[in-house]
């Protein structure tokens, strides 16, 4: 003391480190070397030498190091020596929280955790004692008792609960807790007399931690403890409970021993009491901590822990010794736990199913006692409790069904579940007020529904609610049977009753958790309600939507247990079930579509297939719709569906629904616009089907072989062509620069048109039902309705593409063109001139040189008028019409041959858009022009001087703005 070499003190605590691991690597067991090491660390770490913390903590790491036994076997015939000295000094380190920084109390908590593991202790003649004869081996236990102080176990207890409550590393608070549940387990260090004195205070204290709560004495808020620290304090205090109540019977008759034990806590470092609120009796107290502490059980980080707790306390070894009220409050959070960790609670729930079979009344009693008063006040508890308490009670009623059995559990449930049970559960399912019912959570209490049916009811519970509901409703199958309960579901659904909603949502929970075979008296009645209520009218209102998703849903269910004979369902079922398909709510669509696909596999065939095998339901369904006096606009969905399912194969059964169709265009054009625009796009749908048939007709037909008749004439033909076309080079490249043209030389050289003949006889007959489509919804082209315009181009672009080399074509496009180029006017909409263009480009295409004449007089008008009126800084809009203009003008001008003089006015008008925005569009237009009218083309890029070795100003003036600059290669692009 006084004056100690620091640098010589600091290298013998790394030799004395050194030497412990040493004698661990070299297998050194040797009592004595222990003991020396032991020695020296305890007389270091006492008052005579002032450590540093750094020194203090390395003593400590050696204690630990040295304590610690190898392959995890507890150390035997420990010298009393070691005991006394590194038991003396630990405690004090970890005692006095406010002195010493957390990472020595770490260490000195970890090595008193080492020191009480220790299984026998060697005490030499030295040691006085008059009870025994030495020298001896004596348990850890025994040496403690005898030669320890009387409160050292006290102090160790509340030295680790301090540090368990108030620190502020939370991985101290889990080493304290770990330390004292090891404590309680290991060696019978504390037994249940012990134990009695510090129980209170104990259960308070671990209380708090599990709760998270502060000490009502405490100065320094501690940091709340974290999920670990909790877990660790729940099994601290199971560890307390079992040392408590499974030992000796000892009467508990003293309550002033908590008083005592809380008084000296308080003259001693700490108080671990709340000694103003100290309870009158222990075990009311103990029960009111359990009731605080099953509140606990639904954080999922002390579930095991609280569980485990529970479990503890009403098991064989302590419910005997238990208050009753403890045991049954342990009961019911096991029960309760139940529902929400099957995985914990499987075991528990088949030890007391098996302790109630062996005829043990004590667990029967009080599972009975828990189910009594659930079932009494069921209403009250799923009606207007929280979606917790009603998740409890729902898990805590499945599990005492399922502990009690079926001969134990019927006489109590049967009669509340026929004249109570099943109609509460039913209101509690209907309840419509936020937050209370059981099919709607009331995690969506605050959603406004936008049409009442775009959900679905699953959708809107907890999970925890969902299968607490599904593990109720199978307890109550499997106690009344499927069939029977079945049975009582069904007489409800055929009665006057409003809930048919709920009793659907129960009949098919019921029908999913049974077997086939136990369903079968009742699935034809379930299954019979169901198609005639999807044969029904249509309802808007909420409920009715409700109504219908829950039918769609016992349908999916029901199918399988019907099996072949759903077939004679097909003629009810189809066209609701199509007629869903088409609502406004996602989730019908998508429930009628599974129901739909489940009658397919039931069928085994694909939706498709199904369909087309039963398409005459469908059409008559659809035929009874159209013809009825209030029609809805969902029938022309309907029928779109089929259509777009079965394929052409349904056209055969169309001609009568059609004829229908078109009387209700032509009756309701004025009067309704949303069954008009159903209508159009049934027809729209039809004649695409009808080009999509056409098409592959086509295919097919050019996939044949095609056999020359005479190859030599053939190939004298091609090379005849190949010779006038290189005299036809020659002449151009040899030709001088052409003269101006002036405007006699346009006039009408080549006007002679192609008369109207007839067509050809030998090409097929057009299909009728795209011609009598296409003709009755022309008038359409003119409707005040850009939807019912845009629909009609649609029409007739499929119908012309459906007619396509038969010899109705060119009769139809004679009919259907002036309505065409009518949609090219400035009122139209832009979008509807878009479409018009498209049609008008496949109208030229098929109709070829027979559309020479209508290009020139009707068509280029507009398009000119376009493309005068259109400014070189262009709007988006207007760019997007120029550019369309630019190339149906490209294909016009590919199939459709010119006259000199509008192909003159085309050129010079078009070249004005070089350098904007519609350039490429531009460029792909003279690409065509130059194919047939290159000279045209050649003269207007010399004037704009973009041809070679020829001068702007030889050519006198054409029209042509000089100032415009078409892009660098021009002639290269157009290949001039």
């Amino acid at each position: 003391p006084g004056s100690v070499d620091r640098n010589l003190l600091h290298q013998h605590l790394t030799h004395l480190a050194l030497a412990v691991r040493h004698a661990k690597a070299t297998n050194v067991e040797s009592t004595s070397l222990l003991t020396h090491i032991t020695l020296v660390a305890a007389r270091l770490i006492s008052k005579r030498v002032e450590l540093s913390d750094r020194e203090r903590e390395l003593v400590l790491e050696t204690v630990c190091e040295a304590l610690t036994p190898k392959a995890h076997r507890p150390l035997d015939n420990v010298h009393a020596v070691v005991v006394d000295h590194i038991g003396r000094i630990l405690v004090p380190l970890f005692i006095t929280p406010s002195t010493l920084p957390e990472a020595t109390r770490m260490l000195a908590i970890g090595a008193w955790r080492q020191l009480v593991k220790i299984a026998s202790v060697y005490v030499p003649e030295k040691h006085s004692t008059q009870s025994r004869q030495l020298p001896c081996t004596v348990s850890l236990r025994e040496y403690i008792k005898e030669f320890m102080p009387p409160d050292y176990m006290s102090l160790a207890v509340c030295a680790l609960l301090d540090n368990a409550e108030m620190a502020d590393d939370q991985r101290l608070r889990v080493r304290a807790l770990e330390t004292l549940s090891d404590l309680f387990q290991k060696n019978g260090l504390i037994d249940r007399t012990q134990m009695s004195s510090m129980f209170p205070g104990t259960v308070s204290a671990l209380t708090r931690i599990s709760l998270a709560q502060m000490p009502a004495n405490s100065q320094n808020a501690p940091k709340k403890p974290i999920s670990a620290v909790r877990s660790q304090a729940l099994h601290a205090l199971e560890a307390a409970i079992l040392v408590m109540y499974s030992g000796s019977h000892t009467s508990l008759d003293k309550v002033h021993v908590a008083e005592e034990w809380a008084q000296q806590a308080r003259n001693g470092p700490t108080s671990i009491v709340d000694v103003d609120s100290a309870p009158t009796n222990e075990l009311d107290k103990l029960q009111q901590i359990l009731w605080r502490l099953a509140s606990l059980r639904h954080n999922s980080g002390t579930t095991s822990a609280l569980f485990s707790l529970f479990a503890r306390v009403s098991s064989i070894e302590c419910a005997s010794r238990m208050p009753e009220g403890c045991v049954q409050v342990a009961i019911e959070a096991c029960l309760a736990m139940s529902g929400s960790h099957p995985d914990l609670a499987s075991s528990y729930l088949l030890d007391l199913k098996l302790r109630c079979a062996q005829n043990d009344d004590s667990v029967g009693a009080r599972v009975e006692a828990v189910l009594e008063p659930l079932l009494t006040q069921f209403e009250r508890f799923v009606t207007n409790g929280e979606s917790r308490q009603r998740t409890d009670v729902l898990c805590v009623i499945s599990a005492c069904v399922k502990v009690l059995g079926q001969h134990r559990a019927l006489p109590l449930v049967s009669p509340w579940w026929r004249s109570r049970g099943l109609s509460a559960l039913l209101t509690s399912l209907s309840v419509s007020l936020p937050g209370t019912s059981l099919l709607i959570s009331e995690k969506q209490e605050h959603t406004v529904l936008p049409d009442g049916v775009s959900y679905v009811l699953e959708n809107y519970r907890t999970s925890e609610l969902s299968h607490a509901l599904d593990l109720f409703v199978q307890s109550m199958a499997d106690l009344f049977t499927p069939r029977e309960l079945g049975a009582q579901l069904l007489s409800l659904l055929f009665d006057s009753s409003d809930k048919h909603v709920e009793v659907l949502w129960m009949l098919r929970k019921v029908a999913g958790q049974a077997a086939h075979e136990d369903m079968s008296s009742i699935c034809p009645s379930a299954f019979q309600y169901c198609v005639d209520f999807c044969g029904t009218a249509p309802d808007p209102d909420t409920s009715h939507a409700v109504h219908e998703l829950m039918v769609l849903d016992v349908i999916s269910t029901l199918v399988p247990m019907i099996g072949s004979n759903v077939a004679y369902y097909m003629d009810t079922l189809l066209f609701p079930l199509l007629q869903t398909t088409t609502s406004s709510s996602p989730a019908l669509q998508a429930q009628a579509h599974r129901v739909l696909e489940i009658l397919a596999q039931q069928t085994l065939t694909s939706v498709s297939q199904m369909l087309h095998d039963n398409v005459d339901y469908i059409v008559e369904g659809c035929s009874q719709q159209i013809r009825a006096v209030t029609l809805h606009p969902r029938v022309f969905n309907i029928l779109c569906g089929a259509v777009l399912l079965v394929g052409r194969d349904i056209l055969v059964y169309m001609d009568d629904v059609v004829e229908d169709t078109l009387d209700v265009c032509e009756r309701l054009a004025y009067e309704d616009e949303e069954v008009v625009l159903g209508a159009l796009q049934f027809l729209e749908i039809v004649t695409r089907t009808v080009a999509d048939e056409s098409k592959m007709i086509e295919s097919t037909k050019g996939q044949a072989e095609v056999v020359d008749p005479d190859p030599i004439a053939t190939a004298v033909k091609a090379m005849d062509d190949a010779v006038a076309s290189r005299m036809l080079d020659d002449l151009v490249l040899t030709d001088p620069i052409p003269e101006l043209p002036t405007s006699t030389d346009f006039e009408s050289t080549d006007d002679v048109e192609p008369s109207d003949t007839e067509p050809d006889d030998t090409a097929p007959e057009g299909n009728p039902l795209a011609i009598k489509i296409c003709l009755s919804v022309q008038s359409f082209l003119y409707a005040d309705s850009s939807a019912h315009q845009l629909l009609a181009l649609k029409t007739v672009h499929n119908s012309t593409n459906a007619l396509q080399s038969t010899r109705d074509l060119l009769p139809l496009l004679n009919e259907v063109w002036p309505s065409l180029v009518n949609r090219l006017s400035q009122r139209d909409a832009h979008y509807v001139t878009l479409a018009a263009c498209d049609v008008i480009e496949r109208v030229c295409t098929l109709g070829s040189s027979w559309m020479r004449k209508r290009v020139k007089d009707d068509l280029w008008p507009h398009f000119e008028r376009i493309l005068q009126t259109s400014s070189l800084r262009m709007q988006r809009s207007e760019c997007t019409l120029v550019k369309r203009v630019l190339r149906t003008m490209g294909k016009v001008v590919e199939c459709v041959p010119l006259d000199e003089g509008m192909a003159w006015t085309v050129c010079v008008l078009v070249v004005r858009f070089f350098g904007t925005e519609v350039e490429p569009e531009l460029v792909e237009l003279l690409q065509q022009m130059t194919v047939l009218y290159g000279d045209k083309v050649w003269l207007i890029l010399a004037k704009l001087g973009c041809v070679e070795n020829v001068q702007p100003d030889t050519i006198l003036d054409i029209g042509v703005s000089t100032s415009i600059k078409p892009p660098n290669g021009i002639c290269q692009m157009l290949g001039l």
